[in-house]
Parts: C-alpha cells; sequence; structure tokens
C-alpha cells in the first residue's frame, strides 16, 4: 500500500511501521545486525537513484516521487515535476492553471504537519481538507517559491489571507499529535516486552537441568534480546 491509498489511520500507522521498525538478526559469525527496510524499492534500487534516469519525464518524474509520499523529498520532486510542465506551457502558451493548482494543494497538504507526524496521518483525510488559495495562499507554504507565487498571483489575484494547513486546523492537528504520540508509546512498550521476554525465557532454558547441552558457538546478548 502507498501513503497516498491510506483510508484511514491505522493503515497510515501500519504502513510507517513497516518501513521504519527495526528488525533484528543475528549472522553467521554471531554479529548482530538491526535494520529498517525503508522505502519501497523501484527496480530493485533506490527510488532516488531510480528517479535519476526519468528526471527529464516531468510525468514520469512526478508518478514516481507520488509513490514516496510524504517524505520530504518526494514532496520536493513533485513539485519539481509540476514546474517543468507550467515553464513548458508557458512558454508554448497554453493553459497551464490545472497543474498549478495541484502545486498549490501540494505544497498546502504538506503544510499540515512534518515527517514524524504527517507519515502517520490517513491521506484522504488530508487530501479532503479545504485548503484553496483564498484560505491559504502561497506565502507561507515552504515548499513554493517566488515564482510559484508570482504565477498565482497572475491568474488568481492576492489571497484573502496568508496560512497554512496547520493553522487552518489546529485542533485536529492537535488530536492527531495526541493520538501519534500515544501510538509511538505503546510500540516502544511492546517492544521492551518482546525483547526483555525473549531475554528471561531463553536464560530460564538454558538453567533449567533439563536443558540440552549448549552450542559451541554461544549466542552474544542480541542474541538474547531478538529471540534468534
Amino acid at each position: 500500500m502507498l501513503w497516498v491509498d491510506t483510508t484511514t489511520d491505522e493503515e497510515a500507522r501500519a504502513l510507517d511501521r513497516g518501513m521504519w521498525e527495526m528488525v533484528g538478526c543475528e549472522q553467521p559469525d554471531g554479529t548482530f545486525v538491526a535494520q529498517a527496510a525503508g522505502p519501497a524499492p523501484e527496480g530493485g534500487e533506490f527510488w532516488s537513484h531510480a528517479l535519476n534516469r526519468i528526471k527529464d519525464d516531468p510525468d514520469k518524474r512526478y508518478a514516481m516521487a507520488r509513490r514516496h509520499l510524504p517524505l520530504p523529498a518526494a514532496w520536493r520532486e513533485m513539485a519539481v515535476s509540476l514546474r517543468v510542465k507550467i515553464r513548458k506551457a508557458r512558454k508554448e502558451k497554453t493553459g497551464y492553471e490545472a497543474d498549478l493548482r495541484e502545486l498549490h494543494h501540494l505544497a498546502a497538504m504538506n503544510s499540515y504537519a512534518g515527517y514524524g507526524y504527517i507519515q502517520r496521518v490517513r491521506y484522504a483525510r488530508l487530501a479532503a481538507l479545504d485548503l484553496s488559495y483564498d484560505r491559504v495562499g502561497c506565502d507561507r507554504l515552504s515548499i513554493l517559491g517566488v515564482t510559484d507565487c508570482k504565477w498565482m498571483r497572475e491568474l488568481w489575484g492576492e489571497a484573502d489571507d496568508q496560512s497554512t494547513a496547520s493553522e487552518l486546523y489546529t485542533d485536529m492537528l492537535a488530536a492527531d499529535i495526541e493520538r501519534i504520540k500515544a501510538d509511538e508509546e505503546q510500540e516502544r512498550h511492546e517492544r521492551s516486552v518482546r525483547l526483555f521476554g525473549n531475554l528471561y525465557r531463553e536464560i530460564a532454558e538454558e538453567s533449567s537441568p533439563s536443558a540440552s547441552p549448549p552450542e559451541k558457538k554461544r549466542r552474544g546478548i542480541f542474541g538474547w534480546l531478538f529471540g534468534r
């Protein structure tokens, strides 16, 4: 599942945990390695490396970056792709308002929360917020530049206000942060129970009179902790 497909906060939470939760394993030589899965690969390689080969195709670049939202770099890459299309349309004197509105909406959603919180908020709810140009403006949206705002003012005039999604939806954001912090505390507790539960169980098994003879190669402390 992609973040842009999440319709519940639990889906967003599970996606984040699957990406960043550390998983440990003991190697044949007895060393312990712990690592997170990280972002899903593109064609077997890290997505930013794969993106370099299609960076001259704004549509493919946009689509790949969108698959990796809400990573900070993904927002920026989508914005770059839209700017390329807008500049081309302006040069050819063709319509570009749809792409400019998408750029604005992208920047407005990004202003709801930073990475650390936003990835655990379901995309469907953020995408449905009223973040119109008149309500949010453009000057305070961090991924927009001076030229972006110039284009927006040319088409839509001066906004009624200059704000961010986090300010417009303060109460909702506060509730999200409280929920996310509670989830993270629960996850830390679960990890502690799992790790130390494995440790105590293995110590008990090894000290039992009926326990089988120990292996020639003893496990280290990390082997105990992770039950490997």
